[in-house]
């Protein structure tokens, strides 16, 4: 009985970890080496410049269904910057397509706004019990990642 559960216990977290791998490639692809290539210089003038690209982008964050809450700094070696943005809405393919194109201009921008994109393609797609999707936050730095925030 014991060696039933274990191997059904084995089975049920394999699946769980192959969706986990499958959900993180398609939430980053490319996005995770762009990301490091942007961040490999890790100066104070870098920083600043991320910082005036992300607060002079609040419009695109609304437009792409989500609004920037806050900015965290870790000064450490290396730096990197966390942003966290709240959930607004899902928009439409259409418009996700148009604001690809407006934003291809600004590298991190446009690395921002896809992984936005992605994650909200993701919320009707995760379910945990009877929460939702709440909010994203994007950590840039020599090693990225993306927290997706769920509430009820």
């Amino acid at each position: 009985m014991k060696g039933k559960i274990f191997s059904k216990v084995k089975e049920t977290a394999s699946s769980i970890t192959e969706k986990i791998s499958d959900i993180k490639e398609d939430l980053w692809g490319e996005e995770q080496k762009l990301i490091i290539q942007e961040f490999k210089d890790s100066s104070s003038a870098k920083i600043k410049d991320t910082l005036e690209k992300i607060g002079n982008s609040s419009d695109l964050f609304v437009r792409a269904g989500y609004e920037l809450n806050d900015v965290s700094i870790n000064l450490g070696i290396p730096p990197d910057i966390t942003t966290s943005y709240h959930f607004l809405k899902d928009i439409p393919e259409e418009e996700q397509n148009k604001l690809l194109e407006e934003t291809k201009e600004s590298k991190l921008i446009h690395l921002i706004i896809q992984c936005l994109l992605k994650a909200s393609n993701y919320f009707d797609k995760i379910k945990v019990g009877n929460y939702k999707m709440s909010s994203v936050s994007i950590s840039l730095g020599l090693t990225p990642g993306i927290n997706i925030h769920f509430s009820k």
